[in-house]
């Protein structure tokens, strides 16, 4: 097997043309995209014999997009221009580095759920290849992130699109290796896209939503809970999984080297993981629901153990604790009044005793004067008029985002 990359001039003719032509006509289905077309370099890949599948003309971070000549004979100019749109899209909503887990064919199919859904227009229409959120059984207009969580044991199709490592940041053989748009090009040809996108909509008004919303967080960019929760709660696991110990429960490896001396093995320990939630009369059980299902995604992705989590919901005292496997089982038991100091008490009595402890709450609650022995906390904020304690890792998490599914 050989693969040989080559400039765009090793096209025929014929190719180039189409080629040309598929970028014109992206230029007319979404103006808005057009600098982003543009700035694609065309990479010619010539199998010998055909071994890799680049029908949907797969792109690197470095903005080069790959052409198989057989490829291009057999795709018409529309379904070559969605392609590139598609491509652009992968690029400029930072597929490669948002990626939640090792499953990069199921992270490639979320992330197409979230792009196609907002390409389907009334002038475009989708290859039958491309994967749509109704096709997937799931409501349009979700994050990657949204999708990635939903399909977790799903299979991939079939006849599955590889849109390669702009969509997925896993190298592939065909990447040519070449320079490509710098960093800094990539941050102002993404500002140029919102502008365009933004001026579009105001003359317009035809740009999907999801458009919208990327274009207003690229130039007006505000924090993403989810990721800082994500940063935050990685953190605290890594911090636990990283505790090695000595113990006489399991012998050394060395021992047979001093039989008459017992010396310890070493133990890394699992981290066990409580979520207190707030369930008092201003917390609504939708956005609980919303929020939990974030956590319990980002809990597995980090490969916490499922029977190893445990959930304590808190008013102005705390409730049986549940032992779940999945953010559906919660039971939201209260809704009187606010006390976290109580839940995390509750928390810290739990055997085994938890390494992190996750507080989701609006913040409006007495705080203890410190954390629960020996365990990392980390706050979900719900509402930015209240508090969280200075011991404990913060996050703000803003309820519209929540229920929109921002």
């Amino acid at each position: 097997m050989s693969l040989r990359a080559r400039r765009v001039d090793a096209l025929t003719a014929a190719q180039r043309q189409k080629w040309a032509a598929a970028r014109v006509w992206t230029a007319r289905q979404a103006p808005y995209l057009a600098s982003a077309v543009l700035a694609l370099e065309p990479i010619v890949i010539e199998q010998d014999p055909p071994s890799h599948d680049l029908r949907a003309f797969p792109a690197d971070p470095a903005w080069h997009i790959y052409l198989d000549p057989a490829a291009l004979d057999t795709a018409a100019v529309p379904e070559l221009g969605f392609w590139l749109l598609h491509q652009v899209t992968h690029l400029l909503r930072h597929h490669a580095d948002r990626r939640p887990g090792e499953d990069p064919a199921r992270w490639n199919l979320a992330g197409d759920a979230e792009i196609n859904d907002d390409l389907r227009t009334d002038n475009l229409r989708l290859p039958d290849r491309a994967v749509t959120p109704a096709g997937l059984g799931l409501p349009d207009a979700w994050t990657a992130e949204q999708y990635w969580d939903a399909l977790d044991g799903t299979p991939p199709p079939a006849d599955r699109v590889d849109c390669g490592t702009g969509a997925d940041g896993i190298p592939r053989d065909w990447n040519c290796g070449l320079p490509g748009l710098s960093e800094t090009g990539r941050k102002l040809l993404r500002r140029e896209v919102a502008r365009r996108i933004r001026e579009h909509h105001r003359g317009r008004g035809d740009v999907p939503a999801g458009w919208q919303r990327w274009a207003d967080e690229a130039l007006d960019p505000v924090v993403n809970w989810r990721q800082v929760l994500r940063s935050a709660v990685r953190r605290g696991v890594a911090d636990i999984a990283g505790r090695v110990d000595f113990t006489y429960r399991r012998p050394s490896r060395r021992a047979a080297a001093m039989p008459e001396i017992i010396q310890p093995g070493l133990r890394q320990p699992l981290p066990v993981v409580a979520v207190v939630v707030d369930t008092s009369g201003s917390m609504s059980d939708s956005m609980l629901a919303q929020v939990l299902g974030e956590v319990d995604g980002l809990l597995k992705s980090l490969g916490v153990a499922r029977n190893r989590l445990h959930v304590v919901c808190c008013d102005a005292q705390a409730h049986t604790a549940q032992r779940v496997f999945s953010a559906r089982e919660v039971r939201l038991l209260g809704g009187g009044g606010t006390d976290m100091g109580a839940g995390l008490s509750a928390a810290a009595e739990l055997k085994p005793r938890p390494d992190l402890v996750i507080v989701l709450t609006d913040g409006h609650t007495p705080w203890p004067a410190g954390p629960p022995r020996r365990a990392k906390v980390v706050v979900g904020l719900l509402d930015p008029a209240g508090s969280a304690p200075g011991w404990a890792a913060s996050v703000a998490i803003d309820p519209a985002e929540v229920v929109s599914g921002r």
